[in-house]
């Protein structure tokens, strides 16, 4: 890398008038005073987003060339982020390319206009080759490709359904679908044909990424491309092989940003919730891709919709799930608003800068450890009959939010993973081996994840079968169970009147199975003798069988102190940290042989104090951080045995705190 001090990125949109010289100096004047740990600047190529023409590319080249130059000089890593390598989605029209190569096309036939076929070797050759040798001659540091090298552009849904890929498509497969029929097909369920399919998705983004590398690094081999990535569960979520593609098998250095949501705070949560997606995107990254940083998207740049205090914390956060910095798309620049505006945004980075380099040190990069769900990078697989195309896979990776806003570690990598959460038919695109192995470590499953794990052949290993449904007027008691210590007669409430459904009971199948809740009434009739069960099975795993609510309305403090107590039996007791106080938090913890290092993210509006945290192992003392890098030794309260107890005398609101013991 070109300055081996970077941490994060400021992505600069460009009206390519004269206007920017003035307002990129004023940029320049705004990061010395705040330097906000910014040694990337990238320069968008476009602010519609569809491609521009052979010719405007010249035009642009050669400003972004000056552009280039004067950030070099001021002494950033600079370089170009391409916004529309075959386009978005439909906008400005009028300017773009026209009809000359295939339009993406949906599955009824319609086209996005603002979008082009990977497969179109006329677009490929005639437009993408010498799109890119012009960029190259611009003399980056890098190129960033962005987030249109993919499927999902409005209006046509997901994948490209034109002649040229249904033609290629059945030439490779030896097929002869329609448009029609192999759409049928696809949302059939056909395993094979849905595979075949996502090899194709898949196949043609590394194809076009090959092509981008090879074609840069023919003017300029020094210069380091990256791609933009989201949630892409409908090209099979092969990062991995992107990443191949792009870095020629890994001999060149790449950049990665993974991206998603969360354009205002509005919600807090949409934040919380993208950096468990950009978890999930640098899971499966190759050890070779060392820097990853993150989007922090506020466009289209309505500065009010996220606070200054937010878009800093929101960068602190990535830097626990993988990523090693933050790519800030912040700036209002096509409204031609005062720079001003942005300043107190780019005020709170820099005060945060403390915590970036000790994430820098700590946890950045790497991929924490805890639950986890039972996913697969091609999780769309799984989805029911009739929803495959425009269905995201993630419902398989990203339905028990809840269970982690009290403290849980959260894992996102199968070898980082202790215990496994299983939803419906999540192991449906699993071999048999691969369902097996995960049936030997510990799962959390729901009624569904039950009953079609039995239906495969697995009921000897989940110990339960489903016995009814109790449709209505179901709430779940608590038994006498170890588990249950000091809740014992809790009752829970789902509330099915308002939210039906998802109340089963369960026939346990093996006398070692026992049982932790029961179903009652409003009177308090039992209607199911087993709704949350565990057994431990003949390959020494242990398996919940939750047959209420499981993963929804588990917040409050009886049920939020039974799941931990049944992760930590579920992960055999080695569940590397958690939170003993009942507050709402979330947890990234990483392990470095004997050393296990806690990030605390404080999601609320809330000041807490005297926070409790369990970390495993016998360990005496701890060192703490706070969000001023500030460190202390403290000794732990207690000792179970089994974790060591520590006390956190301060966790301020929307703020992070490390614990490393």
């Amino acid at each position: 890398m070109v300055n081996d001090k970077s941490l994060h990125l400021l992505r600069v949109s460009l009206l390519f008038e004269e206007s920017d010289e003035k307002r990129l100096c004023e940029l320049l004047e705004m990061l010395k005073k705040y330097p906000a740990g910014i040694y990337d600047i990238a320069f968008f190529t476009n602010f519609v987003h569809i491609p521009y023409t052979l010719e405007e590319g010249l035009r642009r080249n050669e400003i972004l060339s000056k552009y280039i130059k004067l950030f070099k000089e001021a002494g950033y890593n600079t370089g170009i982020n391409h916004l529309t390598t075959i386009g978005h989605h439909e906008e400005d029209l009028s300017n773009g390319l026209g009809d000359k190569y295939s339009f993406m096309t949906g599955t009824d036939g319609r086209v996005c206009r603002g979008s082009y076929c990977m497969n179109d070797e006329n677009y490929l050759n005639e437009y993408i080759v010498p799109l890119y040798e012009g960029l190259a001659k611009a003399d980056p540091d890098f190129i960033l490709v962005d987030d249109d090298i993919r499927y999902g552009h409005m209006p046509i849904g997901n994948g490209c359904f034109c002649d040229k890929c249904i033609e290629k498509f059945n030439k490779e497969n030896g097929f002869d679908f329609t448009r029609e029929s192999l759409v049928a097909k696809l949302n059939s369920g056909d395993l094979n044909i849905r595979k075949l399919w996502l090899k194709k998705q898949s196949e043609a983004i590394e194809n076009i990424l090959r092509l981008i590398g090879k074609t840069v690094r023919s003017v300029n081999e020094n210069i380091i491309l990256g791609i933009m990535t989201g949630e892409r569960f409908s090209e099979g979520y092969r990062f991995d092989k992107w990443a191949e593609a792009l870095s020629d098998g890994g001999k060149y250095e790449i950049m990665w940003r993974p991206g998603g949501g969360a354009y205002t705070d509005y919600r807090f949560d949409e934040i919380v919730e993208k950096c468990e997606q950009t978890g999930r995107q640098n899971a499966y990254l190759p050890k070779y891709v060392t820097k990853s940083q993150y989007e922090i998207e506020n466009f289209p740049y309505q500065v009010i919709k996220k606070t200054p205090a937010s878009t800093a914390i929101e960068a602190a956060w990535s830097m626990t799930s993988g990523c090693t910095g933050a790519a800030f798309n912040i700036l209002p620049w096509e409204t031609g608003e005062p720079l001003k505006v942005i300043e107190p945004h780019i005020k709170a980075i820099d005060k945060l800068l403390p915590l970036y380099e000790l994430l820098k040190e700590k946890t950045a990069g790497k991929s924490p450890f805890g639950v986890g769900y039972a996913w697969k990078q091609e999780d769309i697989l799984n989805v029911p009959e009739g929803g495959f195309i425009n269905t995201w896979g993630g419902m398989y990776s990203d339905y028990a939010r809840e269970m982690f806003d009290f403290g849980l570690p959260e894992a996102y990598h199968p070898d980082n993973t202790l215990v496994f959460l299983g939803k419906g038919r999540f192991a449906y695109s699993y071999t048999d081996e691969e369902t097996e192995k995960l049936l030997k470590r510990g799962m959390y499953l729901d009624a569904q994840a039950i009953s079609y794990l039995n239906s495969r052949g697995f009921k000897n290993l989940t110990g339960f079968e489903v016995k009814k449904e109790i449709p209505v007027d179901a709430r779940e008691i608590y038994t006498e169970h170890k588990l249950n210590e000091g809740i014992k007669g809790g009752i829970r409430n789902g509330r099915q009147a308002f939210n039906k459904g998802d109340s089963y009971g369960f026939l346990p199948l093996n006398e070692k199975a026992e049982t932790l809740t029961k179903t009652i009434d409003y009177h308090y009739n039992v209607t199911s003798e087993c709704a949350l069960g565990v057994f431990e099975n003949e390959k020494g795993g242990k398996i919940a069988a939750a047959g209420y609510y499981p993963f929804s309305w588990v917040s409050d403090f009886y049920k939020s102190r039974q799941i931990i107590n049944l992760m930590k039996y579920l992960s055999g007791f080695n569940l590397p940290s958690y939170v003993e106080s009942f507050v709402r938090i979330r947890n990234h913890t990483f392990v470095d042989g004997e050393k296990i290092t806690v990030s605390l993210l404080n999601p609320s509006n809330e000041n807490y104090e005297n926070i409790t945290v369990a970390v495993k192992g016998d360990k005496e003392s701890a060192t703490f951080y706070n969000q001023k890098g500030e460190n202390y030794k403290v000794n732990r309260i207690s000792f179970d045995g089994k974790y060591s107890f520590f006390e956190i005398k301060n966790i301020p609101a929307y703020s992070i705190v490390l614990i490393e013991a």
